[in-house]
């Protein structure tokens, strides 16, 4: 993201400049996976450094919009804030506003973080005044006090919104942080530490009965469980409350996480029984995903590639089966065809390979056939 602002950052005051960079490359703030993006941004005092600009806060799947106001000609001074709610801090006073943003109050300028703390410290108060709103509405007031009152959550793994910012709201956003166990998944393109689930729940329509959960993932954690299918979340009946839906959306995904564990043991456990049956004969194999096999067979001095890759649904979808020939080109590809073979997922791996190899063998003097009738106007 951070790269993706370099435009801007080349026109911005050089006293502001690393108090935003800072706040650009923060990776998370929050619940949401998201970071904080510029909107737009303008000079005070007619310069071409910018010391004025309007920031994209991600916060409950929203995006809040601040408009933040330096003045580049007094920088120990701390900025303003316009924020695009106009009940928010709309009756604080000023000891208030220092209690609760402290870094505000003692505004340091040589503190690079200074500005980051204050948005932290503020979407804090964001939060805080969210609740206080819900507290209005009886059936919302008991869905977030039985939630933190649980233990099933924290505090700050929750984001709270009514929407539109009025006397009347029409919709309530939960967006959730949840704990899950993902120590099974072996195969990790990130850190650990940056997998996460979010659960957002809405409220909405008369006594907020209607209600529509959403699943997310973090990028790392939606790759890992992009093999599982779509994501079919457990209904969730106007009559229940989120402090007993949730456990069971945390079975759902550990479901999927079982789902990705099992998927990864069978194709390793293919991949195994291909390299003992056809050890001599074994040409590549991904031995890290395990999503494909490729091995060498012969019948009457007669050599294919037998190329295997794993769909997403495998072992409950079979194994994809492709022969290849290794004489005959069409339009400078390899000639090959699919191949349709007995399948059943209750066969252990070794058998699997077993009943194809039969048909292979079976199928290969006609492949050959096949191959050399339809290439043989084309260069071997």
């Amino acid at each position: 993201m951070l790269n993706q602002q370099c435009a801007i950052l080349t026109v911005i005051d050089s006293y502001i400049q690393p108090l935003l960079i800072h706040v650009l490359s923060t990776d998370k703030l929050g619940v949401c996976c998201k970071t904080i993006e510029i909107d737009s941004m303008s000079s005070s005092c007619g310069k071409v450094q910018g010391d004025r600009f309007k920031l994209s806060i991600p916060y409950a799947k929203q995006n809040l919009t601040w408009n933040v106001l330096f003045d580049s000609q007094c920088p120990e001074m701390g900025p303003d804030f316009v924020f695009n709610d106009n009940t928010f801090l709309a009756d604080m006073d000023v000891d208030a506003l220092s209690a609760k943003v402290p870094s505000l109050a003692k505004w340091n300028p040589n503190d690079e973080n200074a500005l980051l703390n204050v948005l932290r410290e503020l979407l804090s108060c964001y939060k805080q005044h969210q609740v206080q709103l819900l507290q209005k509405q009886a059936r919302l007031q008991l869905e977030y006090n039985m939630l933190m009152n649980s233990g099933e959550v924290k505090t700050e793994d929750v984001e709270v919104i009514l929407l539109p910012s009025s006397s009347k709201p029409t919709e309530a956003r939960f967006l959730i942080s949840l704990s899950v166990d993902v120590s099974q998944l072996e195969i990790r393109t990130c850190k650990s530490e940056s997998d996460i689930a979010m659960l957002l729940v809405t409220f909405s329509g008369t006594d907020w009965s209607r209600i529509t959960p959403q699943l997310y993932f973090s990028k790392s954690l939606e790759e890992s469980l992009s093999g599982t299918g779509e994501l079919h979340l457990p209904h969730f009946p106007s009559d229940t409350y989120l402090l007993r839906y949730i456990p069971k959306v945390k079975k759902y995904i550990a479901g999927k996480v079982n789902s990705v564990v099992q998927s990864l043991k069978r194709r390793r456990d293919y991949i195994a029984a291909c390299s003992f049956i056809h050890h001599k004969c074994l040409l590549e194999y991904d031995s890290i995903n395990c999503k494909y096999v490729t091995f060498l067979v012969c019948v009457d001095d007669f050599f294919a590639c037998v190329h295997i890759r794993f769909p997403f649904g495998f072992p409950q979808e079979p194994p994809l089966v492709e022969l290849r020939s290794i004489y005959h080109l069409t339009q400078r590809t390899a000639y090959s065809e699919r191949l349709k073979y007995p399948y059943d997922v209750s066969w252990s791996p070794k058998f699997m390979v077993e009943r194809l190899c039969q048909t292979i063998y079976s199928y290969l003097q006609t492949f050959k056939f096949n191959s050399i009738k339809n290439c043989s106007g084309n260069q071997s």
